[in-house]
């Protein structure tokens, strides 16, 4: 595995950011819809077969919040997406830079499986979805810095009982799929926790809020064919109608977490159910929120951004004919065809690290992490607020920590193809850089 950090370059930069004298924060938000037009493929869900989208029951957004302190400037893009690739991270971003000088851009999709498959060649090659993405979202980042204004930042927590490990363990040490859970009998381990960041004008406007929370996007099933972005749109529309300025949801370690309604067809009032988690959500972020506004993170008014690229190996030879024959025989060849082709357009794993004054942090991830991750990231990070955000800047699958990999299981065995403990180390990866950029490890030797 090679390790190294992405240097990147300056720029002109066409926007005024100010003055890296005397810093301070300064932020901007802007949304555009993203909405797709009918008849294109849905993502997830291989029991859709080759079925298409057949209508819309909610528009899907591109949020944008741009950050700088005059010297640093980093663009986050919430997406009502199922994933984003780093081949459309590495063209979005070119574009950013090209028209903003942003030089650090994140990218993340909320995971709904509700959304668009991305394909090159919908409605047609030369009429591509795909470019009028990708232009929306460059828009939104280049309006969000065209709106820049002094910020306050504040962060709470908050607490959603709503969802469960998909993975049973028994005590012989054979492994359950527990898709469903609707009698929400607790599992372990999950992630409750609701972490909101608050962005607000100096006057005390709500400008933003940044919210993570692991759950997989899945109310609606197989069965919709309707184009939604589930639990988190109708959290995101409440949050906005009710004063909390531009939402950008940043899924969480969610690998391995399901809603207790997981895969509720419109037949069995998936929509109602996809309303009622959204709302239960909603309420908690609000309530959170309004806790953020007046908790202001720590330190001086200073953004650092760190980007990291890792090399990945594959756990499976995936040239192997016995290994696809096995998944031919499970009846899962698409399956594998899915996520092998995936890893072999990806391979290079990008992690953004964020810290924002000296009590806020954010690490970003490229890919589908089993909660322990997550819940590991924050308890060894010394950076008091630090915000794991998975589904970021590329789509390498599922990252299962060694045991579950030892275990098996959905996510565990079939869907996953980094190699054995690639979570791990990217997850270590970060921490070292985050305690380096906060100034809590140091690289020279100490002598006393």
């Amino acid at each position: 595995m090679s390790y190294k950090t992405l240097m990147t370059c300056a720029v002109a930069c066409l926007f005024s950011f100010g003055s890296p004298l005397g810093a301070e924060l300064r932020a901007g938000a802007a949304a555009v819809e993203i909405t797709p037009p009918l008849g294109g493929p849905m993502y997830g869900y291989g029991a859709r077969g080759e079925n298409t989208s057949q209508g819309v029951h909610d528009s899907l957004f591109a949020r944008a919040l741009v950050i700088t302190d005059g010297s640093e400037r980093l663009g986050i893009v919430a997406l009502d997406l199922g994933s984003i690739s780093s081949r459309q991270t590495a063209t979005v971003r070119s574009q950013v830079q090209s028209q903003t000088g942003i030089e650090h851009l994140v990218l993340t999709a909320s995971h709904t499986h509700s959304a668009p498959r991305i394909r090159s060649d919908f409605p047609s090659s030369e009429d591509s979805w795909v470019r009028i993405l990708e232009s929306r979202i460059v828009s939104a980042v280049v309006e969000a810095a065209q709106n820049l204004e002094r910020v306050r930042i504040g962060v709470a927590y908050g607490k959603a009982d709503l969802c469960h490990n998909r993975r049973k363990v028994h005590d012989d040490g054979t492994v359950e799929m527990l898709w469903a859970n609707r009698q929400g009998t607790p599992t372990s381990p999950v992630d409750h926790q609701v972490a909101v960041a608050a962005f607000d004008t100096v006057g005390g406007e709500p400008m933003a809020t940044l919210v993570s929370f692991a759950c997989h996007p899945v109310v609606l099933g197989p069965e919709n064919l309707e184009i939604s972005a589930d639990y988190p749109g109708i959290m995101a529309d409440r949050v906005q109608s009710s004063g909390g300025g531009i939402p950008l949801y940043l899924p969480a370690a969610a690998g391995d977490i399901n809603p207790f309604w997981d895969k509720t067809s419109p037949s069995e009032g998936g929509f109602e159910r996809t309303k009622d988690m959204g709302e239960a959500l909603a309420s908690v972020v609000l309530e959170t929120r309004r806790r953020a506004s007046v908790s202001p993170i720590d330190g001086p008014e200073k953004l650092a951004v760190s980007r990291l690229s890792i090399s990945m190996e594959p756990r499976w030879d995936l040239s192997d004919p016995e290994l696809r024959q096995r998944y031919r025989e499970a009846g899962a060849e698409r399956l594998f065809d899915y996520y092998a082709e995936r890893f072999r357009k990806e391979q290079q794993a990008e992690i953004n690290v964020v810290l924002l004054g000296s009590s806020l942090a954010l690490a970003t991830f490229p890919g589908e992490f089993f909660v322990e991750h997550g819940l590991r990231l924050k308890s060894q990070s010394l950076v008091r607020d630090t915000i794991f955000v998975g589904y970021a800047n590329g789509e390498l699958g599922y990252f299962p920590t060694i045991r579950a990999a030892a275990e098996g299981g959905y996510g565990a065995t079939e869907a996953s193809f980094v190699e054995v403990g690639a979570g791990d180390l990217l997850v270590n990866s970060a921490l070292r850089e985050l305690m380096i950029m906060s100034g809590h490890l140091s690289l020279q030797p100490s002598i006393d």
